[in-house]
């Protein structure tokens, strides 16, 4: 029990600049045909030297503070020269399934820190980098993303995006190796029960669980029969986690899960007009859809059903990264506009009245970029190693260790309301989170899900006894 065992418990403005041109351009095209990049984020990144890989004692606002691997005394490049500066790293993907969400994630948690930045920084100590000569593509693959950690261990306090379960799980003898701690891009319920994984959201699982439970009233009180799922779903520990989910409240509320098929994704081969996929719901239609896909499977699956059985098509409920907004500009769209579309989600849409939401809408709009869900992800994912460095700096240890043993002892890290807030210490069967929102198509919403249920928790989630991960 990762939890009991836990060692006892702009730059960057200027850098910014690059790092979200290179969003910008990416960003209009996270689309829905291909998950191929259709634009390099350049590499821009500033000639930076970073990390001194021996832990040192330095005086910064007089005080001693124990540094080591990616903590230097000196200003980071264009920060505040009054500061130090951490660096951290980010292994995304940039050439595989999810290359059209990489810019949106990464340019999401740039401007997490720059917004940091420009206020206090780290307890008026310290700005926040994350270099582009830090950001590796590991084309969403394990061994690579091992490696490409390697290359950049030693110049790097924490890991500020760790892209995909299976890849995180195997780096993870890694950081264990180095007392590094990551914030994974993944929603897998195993996370509660790893060292080292700071992870952020209700995991794929609870949100499953939510979505049903959410579903068994909405959808009568739409007009409509609820009584079986059809479930498609990507071959991975995303898609078998949130299928777990599903199955677990579906017996909860005495449903039948009709069918459960796989989805090959379109950047791994699959078909991009997911014939088989329409083919088996319109042969077998079950009242309820559930997609565990990308978004470009999502725009086929959808407006492939849509088009077959018109007034008869069923509803559909997409986990989070099933959604992007260039779906409103694909072939589509008019299936969507049909009002049939929900999804769960971890975090309030783009339009979410909270105080993160707002500095994020802000941050991205004062860069000049278009509203984006990945920028979401990005920023919200930082809050939890932004709590962890300001407790090392509070216990005077800024090396990896002091960084790790702070994040362990996080009681109550404050998402300013884009999710609930949480703590890190204590078992993962009493501090995982498990709510959820609703979404569903809106003409209105600026990336097209509007808010209809806000966070909530069902009552499979909150019975449901977390022991393991709930698949994988």
């Amino acid at each position: 029990m990762r939890r009991l065992r836990r060692w006892n418990v702009l730059a960057l403005l200027a850098a910014f600049a690059l790092v979200l041109a290179a969003c910008a351009q990416d960003s209009t095209d996270t689309t829905v045909a291909d998950t191929a990049p259709d634009t390099t984020v350049a590499d821009t990144a500033p000639d930076t030297t970073v990390a001194d890989t021996t832990p040192t004692e330095t005086t910064v606002a007089d005080m001693m503070i124990t540094t080591g691997p990616g903590v230097t005394e000196e200003p980071c490049p264009g920060g505040n020269p009054d500061r130090g500066c951490i660096y951290l790293g980010v292994l995304t993907d940039e050439s595989g399934p999810f290359a059209g969400a990489s810019a949106g994630l990464y340019g999401g948690q740039s401007l997490f820190w720059a917004t940091v930045n420009a206020g206090d920084g780290i307890s008026g100590a310290y700005d926040v980098a994350i270099p582009e000569n830090l950001k590796k593509d590991t084309a969403y693959q394990p061994e690579k993303l091992v490696a490409d950690y390697n290359t950049i261990a030693e110049d790097v306090a924490a890991i500020a995006q760790s892209l995909g379960t299976p890849q995180t799980l195997a780096a993870l003898p890694d950081y264990t190796r180095d007392s590094t701690i990551a914030a994974p891009m993944s929603w897998w319920s195993g996370w509660a029960f790893e060292d080292l994984v700071i992870e952020f959201g209700t995991g794929y699982c609870f949100e499953a669980m939510n979505a049903i439970d959410w579903a068994v009233q909405a959808v009568p009180a739409a007009g409509r029969t609820f009584a079986t799922i059809g479930i498609l779903e990507f071959p991975s520990d995303y898609g078998f986690d949130y299928a777990a989910g599903v199955k677990t409240a579906a017996e909860a509320n005495g449903l039948t899960v009709a069918w459960e098929e796989t989805v090959i994704p379109v950047s791994a081969g699959g078909d991009p007009a997911q014939t088989e996929a329409v083919a088996k719901i319109v042969a077998d239609p079950a009242d309820v859809i559930i997609l565990v896909t990308g978004p470009s499977e999502t725009a086929a699956i959808v407006g492939g059903a849509a088009q077959q059985l018109g007034a008869s098509v069923p509803l559909f409920i997409g986990a989070a990264p099933s959604w992007n907004s260039a779906l409103l500009a694909s072939a589509a769209a008019p299936a969507f506009e049909l009002g049939i579309y929900y999804q769960s989600s971890f975090v309030g849409g783009w339009d979410y009245d909270s105080a993160g939401h707002e500095k994020m809408r802000q941050a991205v709009t004062a860069a000049g970029f278009p509203a984006n869900d990945f920028f979401i992800s990005g920023w919200v994912s930082q809050y939890g190693l932004k709590a962890a460095l300001e407790g090392a700096y509070a216990s005077g240890d800024l090396s990896h260790e002091g960084i790790m043993n702070a994040a362990f002892a996080l009681t109550d890290v404050d998402y300013e309301g884009m999710m609930p807030s949480r703590s890190f210490a204590g078992d993962p069967n009493d501090v995982f989170p498990r709510e959820g929102v609703i979404g569903g198509y809106s003409a209105d919403a600026t990336t097209g899900i509007a808010t209809v249920q806000d966070f909530f928790v069902g009552p499979t989630a909150e019975s449901y006894e977390f022991t393991e991960a709930c698949a994988g």
